[in-house]
Formats: structure tokens, C-alpha cells, sequence
């Protein structure tokens, strides 16, 4: 036996999920269970069914997880995205923007400290984990003082009639955590870590410590005590991790590395 992640007691850990399961599920079930995956560097197009689980939590702290944050959170996503679908850029979220924050805290937490290869871009130094943990542990009250957080919908400006994506087909986009430094304010050095990952149609953003007020007070970032939230839309062809994995799977299959039947 190992020592749980978050409680340290040794203990028969769980497979665990930093991007909830459940989002992974909704995608799978139109393909037999499966996922088409597009490696990075070597390796053709294929099918796959790593969701990037690992053994992480004890059985009680995956409990407390998944009700804390991913049972809220795959809930809210999915009626979000459904309003996105339905109405356009209008579309709002009912929901404690402080709650939004620390739950996807808790799945960028679980990223970087997972070790599975798929989560291989979130590895962080360990002060920077102990910030990531702060967020997770705080009273809600707090969360959106100590990070900051960004959420945008992707969208295909291009109309169906133009060849473009459907809304709900950016839905079943999964990109996995990665964690990057970013320059605030012009410093060249800067102790600012950023976090961030797409799904269920959405880019998602923390970034520690919070941003200043100039740049947090632009659409898309979570007001403290809001409860109700709207995410501003991002063309899929601007987000450029996007981007790069769209061009590297065009260039795969172009040079015959997938082994998906058509």
C-alpha cells in the first residue's frame, strides 16, 4: 500500500481522475468506449482509452472529491455547454463562481502530482503544488483571492455551411492540464504559474497568485461572489495548444501514421 496524495494515510489508493471521468464518458460512448487520440510527438492517430487515471487517493478522499468538486462540476459544465448550444454567446451559468474556481483547482491539483504520462505537461515544482493545495483547502470565501481564473467557450466562426464545427462537435474537445509560467506586468521575473485545460467545449484558466485588478477585470474572469458567470467565446483556430494538435493530426494522417479505418 501507498500513501494517499492528499491525506498522506497509508492506504489500497483508487484509480483517479484529475479532468473528472465523466467527461471522458460522454465522449467515449459515441465511439464504443473508446477515444481517438492524437500523440504529441511519435506515434500514430489511434484509439485509445487512457483517461488518466492513476493511483492517487484513498477511498475517502476520492469519495470527498468527487463530491466536493466533480459531481458539482461535471453538472455545471454539462448544463453550460447545453445553454451554449441552445442559445448562442448569450448563455450564463447559475453557479458560485468561487465553487467554479476551486474546483477545477482540485483537478489542475491532481494533474500535477498524478505522474501519468497523459498529464505529463502539468509537472510543477512542489511550491507551486502547495499553491495549487492552498486553493483547494480554502474556506470558498477566499479562493478567488488567492488565484485568479479565465473561462472561455470555443466556437467556429466559420457557419455549417461553410465547413465549419458544430457547437456541440467542440464539445467532445479534451485537451489535458498543462502548466506554464507567465509574465505579469513586464517583470522578467515572475513567480505567477498558470494552469489550464480544455473540456467539455470550454478553456479553462487558474492562474497563482491572483492577476491584478487590470487584468482580471476583463470578461471571461470570475468575479468574486458571482453567482452567476459567463464565459466569453473563443474561436477554436486562436487557441493556439488547439491549433497544434489539429496541424500534427492533419500531418499524421496525411503521411499515413493512424490506424483508424475511415
Amino acid at each position: 500500500m501507498k500513501k494517499c496524495a492528499y491525506c498522506h494515510n497509508t492506504a489500497e489508493l483508487r484509480d483517479s481522475h484529475a479532468i473528472p471521468d465523466a467527461f471522458f464518458r460522454s465522449i467515449s460512448k459515441d465511439n464504443n468506449g473508446q477515444l481517438i487520440a492524437i500523440p504529441g510527438s511519435d506515434g500514430k492517430i489511434h484509439l485509445s482509452q487512457d483517461t488518466g487515471k492513476a493511483k492517487l487517493l484513498c477511498e475517502d478522499c476520492e469519495r470527498e472529491f468527487n463530491k466536493r468538486f466533480d459531481a458539482p462540476l461535471v453538472n455545471a459544465y454539462r448544463t453550460w455547454d447545453k445553454a451554449f448550444i441552445e442559445k448562442g454567446s448569450g448563455a450564463t451559468l447559475s453557479f458560485s463562481a468561487e465553487q467554479l474556481a476551486q474546483g477545477l483547482a482540485s483537478i489542475f491539483w491532481r494533474a500535477s502530482v498524478s505522474g501519468n504520462d497523459f498529464y505529463e505537461n502539468a509537472s510543477v515544482t512542489t511550491p507551486d503544488i502547495d499553491r495549487l493545495l492552498n486553493v483547494v483547502n480554502a474556506d470558498r470565501k477566499n479562493v478567488l483571492k488567492l488565484c485568479s481564473c479565465f473561462i472561455s467557450r470555443l466556437y467556429d466562426k466559420n457557419s455549417q455551411r461553410d465547413g465549419g464545427f458544430k457547437t456541440d462537435s467542440l464539445s467532445k474537445v479534451i485537451l489535458p492540464v498543462t502548466a506554464y509560467r507567465i509574465n505579469v506586468g513586464g517583470t522578467q521575473q515572475s513567480n505567477s504559474i498558470a494552469f489550464a485545460a480544455v473540456f467539455q467545449g470550454f478553456i479553462s484558466h487558474i492562474t497563482i497568485p491572483r492577476l491584478p485588478y487590470k487584468f482580471r477585470n476583463k470578461p471571461g474572469y470570475l468575479k468574486p461572489g458571482s453567482v452567476k458567470v459567463r464565459a466569453p467565446r473563443t474561436h477554436f483556430a486562436d487557441y493556439e495548444p488547439l491549433m497544434e494538435i489539429m496541424v500534427e493530426g492533419k500531418r499524421k494522417e496525411m503521411d499515413g501514421q493512424s490506424s483508424l479505418k475511415n
